[in-house]
């Protein structure tokens, strides 16, 4: 599947906490919504080379041993080249390529946040449910 990022990856929400009593848990799911996309100059763009859509990945992640969680919600629109449909059809693979560079920016956000936090830095490896 051929797609075209229209705009950056946006973090909606990203959290951070210690857990008081050790917990793990691995809730990463996955959205597609069907979306419009407006131009520069107000009018609407119709698509033609294929739909828009708004990715969401909203996540709940507190890695063993279970000491800290990260939750949050990220979400980018790409453009399906020569896609017309509303994305109820997709293949497991074209999700988890979809999806793909927003995990990514979570693992970097919560290797990044631990090195502050805890002096060391953790490495998520994980994918979306579908």
């Amino acid at each position: 599947m051929d797609f075209e990022k229209e705009t950056p990856v946006m973090v909606q929400a990203f959290h951070y906490d210690m857990n008081e009593e050790s917990e793990v848990k691995d809730k990463v799911n996955f959205g597609l919504k069907k979306v419009t996309r407006q131009n520069d100059d107000g009018t609407v763009d119709e698509g033609e080379d294929g739909n828009y859509f708004e990715i969401t990945v909203i996540f709940d992640v507190a890695p063993a041993p279970g000491d800290f969680s990260v939750s949050g919600v990220i979400t980018q629109i790409v453009q399906l080249k020569d896609y017309f449909g509303d994305g109820s059809d997709l293949d497991k693979t074209d999700y988890k390529l979809l999806s793909r560079p927003l995990v990514e920016y979570i693992e970097t956000l919560t290797y990044e946040v631990t090195q502050v936090a805890l002096d060391k830095p953790v490495n998520l490896n994980f994918t979306a449910n579908f």
